[in-house]
């Protein structure tokens, strides 16, 4: 240290030689934050700070020169003093009950948390040790309180998923048993049209169209809310997906739909996720098909599948030249049976953009869209490239 000194102070071996070490210690020693004690190897008490003697509601006269087990529980001193007497054999740093909720006592016998780091100290007049105290119970009050609230979310965690396994199992048994009394409504309505068609007159027979239709429309809406409450709980495991064959499924699903339409679509090289096959077949079926259905008037479906590789994901971009998107529906777009256009004009039940949403969700990935009305429609699908969870 000889020769360094500290910009704009003095040199500590000039404070050392000019006697006022003693000063300089009691200012470190006063200016601490935590509570310092120095105890010899009998256990009493030969120096403590004011921080320490405040802490525990003592005056310093009162704590220099008695036992230190006078800071202890009284259940726990006779205890303490095996503990000192053993420190003292094997005298080394350390901190004091470690993973333990160490407490100490306090003038008024109240008990105070504490954490202490016992640095062992070698002197003319024999060892010793400096303890350093820490008053830690508001940080013991707010682990508490992290502990009851994280046990509170982990309850209410619980408490939601069994709510939405018990509503997608209402869903998938109130579509499921909707579907046989429409059937049965179908099968009479259509035996009526084919038995008595001659016997009804014109206004009759649109009476029973009206029927057939409304009951194809509940069946198509019963079919994608079974398929939507399946989502959750009836997926397969994730495994790497080549995603060329997922787009080669559904294009073959589609060839119908393309063909009249006179789609063309293209995609670039896709890459391999990690998710479930069936699901991610669906999600971008359903994509492609929108981009079918709300084509603009005289203008043949142009759809491309892009992929960007973002490291750990993939971002897939489906594009179309269609009707577009207003951005107000942003935040309408992917709920449940939300349809943006009229019925007449475009078929469907609302249902299938919040399935993609449902899909994305279950693999922990994302989806949004960019759009402009009249100018066709982005959609972007996030999807993770490998298991993220190893």
């Amino acid at each position: 240290m000889t020769g360094v000194k500290p910009a704009g102070g003095i040199a500590l071996n000039d404070v050392f030689r000019s006697g006022q070490r003693e000063a300089l210690f009691q200012t470190l020693l006063e200016a601490a934050p935590d509570g310092i004690l120095f105890v010899d190897s009998s256990g009493a008490i030969g120096l403590a700070n004011d921080r320490c003697a405040k802490m525990f509601g003592f005056e310093l006269s009162e704590l220099v020169g008695q036992q230190i087990e006078m800071l202890v529980p009284p259940a726990l001193q006779s205890k303490h003093v095996g503990l000192r007497e053993d420190y003292f054999k094997d005298p080394r740093m350390r901190p004091m009950g470690l993973n333990l909720e160490l407490v100490a006592r306090r003038k008024d016998g109240a008990e105070l948390p504490v954490e202490i780091t016992l640095s062992p100290i070698r002197l003319a007049a024999g060892d010793g040790v400096i303890a350093i105290v820490r008053d830690v119970t508001t940080l013991r009050r707010l682990a508490r309180e992290l502990k009851a609230s994280n046990q509170q979310l982990t309850r209410n965690n619980e408490e939601l998923q069994r709510s939405v396994e018990e509503l997608e199992k209402f869903a998938y048994v109130a579509s499921h048993d909707l579907q046989e009394p429409l059937r049965a409504v179908s099968g009479y309505v259509q035996l009526l049209k084919r038995r008595y068609t001659d016997k009804l007159d014109q206004e009759a027979g649109e009476y029973i169209d009206f029927v057939t239709e409304g009951v194809k429309r509940m069946q198509t809406l019963i079919r994608d809310l079974l398929g939507y409450s399946k989502l959750g709980s009836r997926g397969r495991p994730f495994s790497q997906i080549d995603c060329n064959d997922v787009l080669a499924k559904v294009l073959a699903n589609l060839k119908a739909e393309s063909a009249a339409a006179a789609a063309k679509v293209t995609h670039d090289p896709l890459p391999t996720v990690f998710g479930d096959r069936a699901q991610l077949v669906q999600l971008f079926q359903n994509l492609i098909e929108n981009s079918l259905k709300f084509r603009r008037g005289g203008a043949p479906p142009v759809v491309h599948v892009g992929a960007e590789n973002l490291g750990d994901h993939w971002q897939f971009t489906v594009t179309d030249n269609g009707i577009g998107i207003d951005p107000e529906y942003a935040e309408k777009i992917f709920v449940i049976f939300q349809r943006l256009n009229e019925r007449d004009k475009f078929s469907g039940t609302g249902i299938g953009l919040a399935i993609c949403k449902k899909i994305v969700e279950r693999h922990r990935g994302a989806i949004w869209f960019e759009s402009k009305p009249g100018q066709g429609t982005s959609f972007h699908v996030r999807l993770p490239a490998k298991d993220l969870s190893v």
